[in-house]
């Protein structure tokens, strides 16, 4: 199978890390594309941190000054142009590493997911394992003699601007894929067809992102699945980290940006004819209309981000 990874990083100097896990521990039973859309100084980036990891023929590169960005959604939706002819497309954060085999999982998970949804139309996402930087370095903060998968849900629905807050619970790794309420945006696979019938609304800064996948793709009858077992790893200090663009920003984009993100996406939302918002509330207990969650679709662990090997909240 050819598989497209696609990686937008803003200001991300564990981007090569993500890169390098993914090409080291890949099958090698696939052919694996990784196009990378950089957001950085010229003197930060990997054409001057590491030259030789874009210059790979696995890579399709480019870059520009992060001052230039305008978000995650359209910077994804920029990257999705590298795609040919791949089969899938696996969309990542940029600060993400591997077990070895990844994409074999991946494609196994996918093809039970098919089988259980007679169907094609089938994403497979979860949240991470976390690492940690040990000498510069990554390390995986992971008991592997107790594995684990996700089960997304919601921890809180903000009215104001109609979002629901998505958390990755952490469960036993399971024998079957579960069918899941939710869509991880960084760590995300599925069929490349996927981005030419649901694609990217460029206007979404960063909230909504998730939630407008989740909504587009139910509606327009794509089946969402977690894996059986996590196989990534997050950098668990991303919560506030030079990537997010309030971060030591370097404009004043930010504001404004957000905002018109919220607008549209309610002007999303406000399309959906109330039969739809409906159907996906009986499905996974979100109600959209009255911006409320049922206890199915509830979840309370939230726990200490920075306790060694839990879940990061950005996933």
């Amino acid at each position: 199978m050819k598989i497209f990874v696609s990686i937008v990083s803003f200001r991300d100097p564990l981007l090569k890390y993500t890169i390098r896990s993914l090409l080291e521990e890949q099958s090698g039973d696939n052919k694996i594309t990784i196009g990378v859309f950089e957001q950085t100084k010229l003197e930060d980036s990997l054409v001057h941190v590491d030259k030789e990891l874009i210059e790979k023929p696995e890579v399709k590169y480019k870059r520009i000054d992060p001052e230039y960005a305008d978000g995650v959604v359209w910077a994804r939706k920029i990257n999705s142009a590298h795609i040919e002819d791949e089969d899938f497309i696996y969309q990542v954060d940029s600060h993400i590493v591997y077990d070895k085999d990844w994409d074999r999982f991946l494609l196994e998970d996918w093809e039970l997911a098919r089988q259980k949804a007679n169907n094609t139309r089938v994403i497979i996402t979860t949240g991470c394992y976390n690492f940690d930087l040990v000498d510069g370095e990554p390390r995986k903060l992971a008991d592997k003699t107790n594995p684990r998968t996700t089960s997304a849900k919601y921890f809180t629905f903000r009215k104001d601007n109609r979002f629901p807050a998505a958390h990755g619970e952490w469960i036993p790794k399971t024998d079957d894929v579960m069918p899941a309420i939710h869509i991880f945006a960084g760590n995300f696979f599925a069929p490349a067809k996927w981005v030419e019938e649901i694609g990217y609304d460029s206007r979404l800064f960063f909230e909504g992102e998730e939630n407008y996948m989740v909504l587009k793709s139910f509606i327009r009858g794509w089946s969402i699945y977690h894996a059986r077992e996590m196989h990534c790893y997050h950098y668990m200090g991303s919560g506030e980290y030079v990537t997010k663009h309030w971060v030591d920003p370097i404009t004043d984009k930010y504001g404004p940006l957000t905002h018109r993100g919220h607008k549209y996406w309610k002007k999303f939302l406000d399309s959906i004819p109330e039969e739809e918002l409906k159907s996906y509330h009986e499905y996974s207990g979100v109600d959209y209309i009255n911006c409320q969650l049922e206890e199915r679709a509830f979840t309370r662990q939230i726990i200490d981000l920075h306790a060694e090997g839990t879940p990061d909240s950005e996933e």
